[in-house]
C-alpha cells in the first residue's frame, strides 16, 4: 500500500493543482464574470503565492497587473487557469505548454458535450500536453480549491477547513456541498471540480489525496468510471487507511443494453459499478444525504471497525426503531462485556433496560446520560456508540451535550465512531449547536444515522476482503500456459469462419481445458455413430441439435433426454435431424452432441455466467438458474478473475446459498469444490477478452458432485470491432492474452 516511485512523480505534477507558487488566469476580466470571480477568490483567500492576470486588452484586473499573454508574465508559471472560448482553448494550452507550466485547469465548457467538433478540440489538446506531460483539470469544470489556501474555483465561497477531500463531476453539486458545510460547520481538504476528466482522473486525485496527511477519507459525486482498472488499482491501495466513498449516479438507468444471453440481461451496468466499488475497497452510497452525512462523519470521526453499535437513550420507542433500522442493514447490537454491565449497574436506577439499547430512562440527567455514553465507549464488544436523547421534561439536552462532548473529548474515546441523535426541534437547538463545535455528528433521526453507521461499517468489510491479494492465476494447481494456448486453439475455427457463436462441443471443450466439470461430449455425424458413442458412455443418454447458427435448440426440438437403447438414440437422431431442417433448413443441421444422461440426487440449478463490460472487462455472474432464471434474478455479480475470498462473498450474497449448505434434511452441496468452479472460471474469461459472454445454465450443484449441463459462449465480432480494443479485466493483477 506504499505509493510507487511512478505514483511519486504524479504527485509532483499534482502539486500544482493544490499548492502552486504561481497563478495565471487566463480570461481574468473586470467584467462581471467568472475571470472577475476567479481573480477575486485567488486574491481575497491568500495561499502563499503570485496571481498573474493574463488579458491582452487590460493593463491591470482588479488592481494586479496584467500581461498579453501566459510568455510576457515575469516568472514560470506552475498553474494556468483557462477561462475563455472553446475554440480558442488548444492554443492557449500550446502556449502553456511551451512556458513550462505544469498544471491547467480549463473550466471553459463546449468539448465534448458537443460532439465530434467538441471531441477533436479534446485532442488538440492532449496533443499538446503530451509534448511536456503538462496535467489537466477539466474541462467543463468549476476548478479546485485547498487548505493552502488556494481557491481556484468560480464558487461564491471558501472551503472550511477540514480532514475530507471532496470530488465532483458536477459543479452544480459542488456549489450544494460547500454551502451546506459552512451552515454544517466542518470542511475540506480539498474541492476538485473534475469536469470531463479528459486528463486528470478519479485514480490521479485518490492517489494523490491518499499521500496527504491532512486528509482523513475520500468523497466523490460520480457519473463516470473512467479508466476503471486505475480506479480499482489506486483504491485498493488508498483504501485499506482511508475510506473512498462514492455517490454514483445512474442506478435506475434502464439502459444495461438488452443482451442475448441471461447473463447480459441480468448483469445491468450499474450493478457491474457495485461489482467495481466493491473490488477497490470503495462505499458506494445511493443518496445525497448519504453523501452529505458522510462528509460530516469523517470530517471528525473515525471509520468503524466492524458492525456493532451500542445504543444509549432515554427514551424506549426510538431505541426499538433503530434496533429495527441497524439489523435490517447488516449492523448488529453489541453484546455489552461483563465489566461494562457491572459499571451501568453500579449508577443507572434499578429499572434501567439491562440490555442493549441501553434505555437509562426517562429522568436521566447529564451526569448519567455522559457517565452511560462513557462506559459505552470504553466497552471493548463495541465499534460504535449512538446516544439517543428526546426532550422529556426531566431532559436538559444543553448540559447533557455539554456533559457528552466532555466525554467524547476523552482520550479513550478517540478512535471509536460516536454519534447523536438529539431528536426534536427548538428544545435541543442549543445542544445540537454544542455538539457540532465539538465535532460530534447529529442526527435528527437515529434511524438516519444508522443507515449511515452500516454503509460505514460495510466499507471496512470491502477493505478486510482487499488482504488476499488476486494472484495472475488464482487456480492452485493450474497450467495457466497449457490452458490458455488450448482454448485459443478451439476458438481459432469459430474465428475464420467469423462465428460469433461456439457450438455447445467447442464450450464444453473449452469449459474441460480449465478444469471445469463439463462431463463426457462428443459428436456424431450420423445416427451409427451416435449409437456408437452412447454405447462407450453408457445408457441412458442424451442427444442435443449440433449447430454453429442455433443456440436455443429445445425451442427447435433440438433436445433428447433419456436414450435408454441404440434403437432410441437412432430415433432421436432422426427426429431432431427432421425437426430442425423443417424448422430452419437443413444447413443448421450439422449433426448430433452426445452425452451420457447424468442425474445428480438432489441437484440445485446454478447459473454461472459472464457478460464482458465495454468498460470494465469480463464479471462474473452466480445465482439461481434453470428456467425461470431471469424471473427470481437471485444472483451476486463480481468483477473477473474473483480470488477466494470474493469468491465466498459472491456466494453469500446470494439467497441460494443457503440452500446450498444444506436445508429440510438435505445434505450440503461441496461448498470448497463450487469455490474451486467459480475460481477456475473467472479466471479463464479474464484471460480470453474474445470471449464476450459464457453462460452455463444450468449448473447442477448436488452433493454428489458438480456438473455443468449447458455451455453457451459468444465470441467477439472481429468484423467489427478491433481485438486490441476489446475491454480487459479492470482487476489489476490480471493477464489477459493481447
Amino acid at each position: 500500500d506504499h505509493p510507487t516511485k511512478e505514483s511519486k512523480m504524479s504527485a509532483n505534477k499534482m502539486n500544482a493543482f493544490f499548492k502552486p507558487a504561481t497563478v495565471a488566469v487566463i480570461g481574468a476580466s473586470e467584467s462581471k464574470g467568472v475571470g472577475r470571480t476567479l481573480m477575486m477568490n485567488l486574491l481575497k483567500t491568500p495561499f502563499g503565492g503570485c496571481v498573474f492576470p493574463i488579458n491582452p486588452k487590460r493593463n491591470a484586473v482588479l488592481g494586479v497587473k496584467a500581461y498579453p499573454s501566459i510568455h510576457a508574465c515575469p516568472d514560470k508559471i506552475e498553474l494556468a487557469i483557462i477561462a475563455i472560448p472553446a475554440k480558442a482553448v488548444p492554443q492557449c494550452v500550446s502556449d502553456c505548454v511551451d512556458a513550462g507550466v505544469q498544471g491547467a485547469i480549463i473550466l471553459s465548457a463546449g468539448f465534448a458535450e458537443m460532439g465530434a467538433p467538441g471531441r477533436a478540440l479534446e485532442a488538440e489538446i492532449m496533443q499538446h500536453c503530451a509534448r511536456t506531460g503538462m496535467r489537466v483539470v477539466g474541462p467543463n469544470c468549476l476548478g479546485c480549491a485547498s487548505v493552502s489556501g488556494l481557491n481556484a474555483t468560480f464558487a461564491s465561497s471558501m472551503i472550511n477547513r477540514g480532514k475530507v477531500a471532496f470530488f465532483s463531476q458536477s459543479g452544480a453539486l459542488c456549489t450544494a456541498v460547500l454551502d451546506y458545510s459552512r451552515k454544517a460547520g466542518f470542511g475540506f481538504s480539498a474541492f476538485v471540480s473534475i469536469g470531463s476528466m479528459l486528463d486528470v482522473d478519479w485514480g490521479d486525485l485518490i492517489e494523490y489525496f491518499g499521500q496527504d496527511e491532512g486528509t482523513s477519507a475520500i468523497v466523490m459525486y460520480m457519473e463516470s468510471v473512467g479508466n476503471a482498472k486505475k480506479f480499482v488499482e489506486v483504491c485498493q491501495r488508498v483504501t485499506p487507511r482511508k475510506p473512498v466513498i462514492v455517490l454514483k449516479s445512474g442506478r435506475s438507468d434502464a439502459g444495461a443494453k438488452a443482451a442475448s444471453s441471461h447473463t447480459g440481461a441480468l448483469a445491468g451496468s450499474d450493478d457491474v459499478c457495485d461489482a467495481v466499488f466493491e473490488r477497490a475497497g470503495a462505499l458506494r452510497v445511493n443518496e445525497i444525504f448519504e453523501a452529505f452525512a458522510t462528509i460530516e462523519l469523517f470530517s471528525s470521526q473515525p471509520r468503524p471497525r466492524g458492525p456493532r453499535m451500542t445504543i444509549v437513550t432515554n427514551a424506549g420507542g426510538p431505541g426499538v426503531l433503530t434496533t429495527d433500522a441497524l439489523a435490517m442493514g447488516g449492523g448488529k447490537l453489541a453484546e455489552i462485556s461483563p465489566a461494562a454491565m457491572a459499571e451501568f449497574n453500579s449508577f443507572l436506577p434499578a429499572a434501567w433496560s439491562h440490555a442493549n439499547p441501553v434505555d437509562i430512562l426517562g429522568d436521566a440527567d447529564a451526569i448519567k446520560y455522559a457517565r452511560a455514553v462513557e462506559v459505552a465507549i470504553k466497552d471493548a464488544n463495541t465499534d460504535a456508540v449512538l446516544c439517543i436523547l428526546t426532550p422529556q421534561d426531566m431532559t436538559n439536552p444543553t448540559a447533557t451535550a455539554e456533559a457528552i462532548a466532555r466525554t467524547a473529548a476523552l482520550p479513550e474515546a478517540k478512535g471509536k465512531l460516536f454519534m447523536c441523535s438529539f431528536m426534536g426541534g427548538h428544545d435541543v437547538e442549543e445542544g445540537v449547536q454544542i455538539l457540532s463545535r465539538s465535532g460530534i455528528p447529529n442526527f435528527q433521526y437515529p434511524d438516519a444515522a444508522v443507515r449511515v453507521f452500516n454503509q460505514l461499517h460495510k466499507a471496512t468489510e470491502l477493505v478486510n476482503l482487499l488482504s488476499e491479494p488476486c494472484p495472475e492465476c488464482v487456480v492452485p494447481g493450474l497450467d495457466l500456459a497449457a490452458a490458455r494456448a488450448e482454448v485459443q486453439r478451439l476458438m481459432e475455427p469459430a474465428l475464420r469462419a467469423h462465428r460469433v457463436f461456439m457450438t455447445e462441443y467447442e464450450a464444453k471443450k473449452v469449459l474441460a481445458a480449465y478444469g471445469l466439470p463439463g462431463g463426457q461430449t462428443e459428436v456424431a455425424l450420423n445416427p451409427e455413430q451416435a449409437v456408437e458413442w452412447a454405447t462407450k458412455f453408457g445408457f441412458p443418454v442424451v442427444l442435443k441439435l449440433h449447430s454453429e447458427t442455433i443456440t436455443h435448440k429445445s425451442d427447435v426440438g433440438g433436445v433428447k433426454l433419456g436414450l435408454q437403447n441404440g434403437e432410441d438414440v437412432r430415433r432421436a437422431y432422426n427426429e431432431i435431424k427432421e425437426s430442425v431442417t423443417a424448422k430452419c433448413g437443413a444447413d443448421a443441421f450439422l449433426g448430433c452432441v452426445v452425452m451420457p444422461m447424468i442425474k445428480l440426487k438432489d441437484a440445485y440449478e446454478i447459473i454461472l455466467g459472464c457478460n464482458c463490460d465495454p468498460t470494465f472487462g469480463p464479471t462474473v455472474l452466480f445465482g439461481l438458474g434453470g428456467i425461470l432464471v431471469e424471473v427470481f434474478k437471485d444472483k451476486a455479480l463480481g468483477l473477473a478473475p474473483v480470488n477466494r475470498p470474493f469468491a465466498q462473498r459472491l456466494l453469500a450474497k446470494t439467497k441460494i446459498f443457503k440452500a446450498l449448505q444444506g436445508v429440510r434434511g438435505k445434505a450440503p452441496v461441496n461448498i470448497d469444490q463450487l469455490i474451486d468452479v467459480i475460481l477456475r472460471f473467472s479466471q479463464l474469461v479474464s484471460d480470453h477478452p474474445l470471449i464476450r459472454e459464457l453462460d452455463i445454465n444450468p449448473l447442477l450443484c448436488s452433493p454428489d458432485g458438480i456438473l455443468a449441463l449447458d455451455a453457451r459462449i459468444i465470441l467477439a465480432d472481429l468484423s467489427k470491432v478491433n481485438p486490441a480494443k476489446l475491454s480487459r479485466s479492470a482487476v489489476p493483477s490480471a493477464r489477459p492474452l493481447n
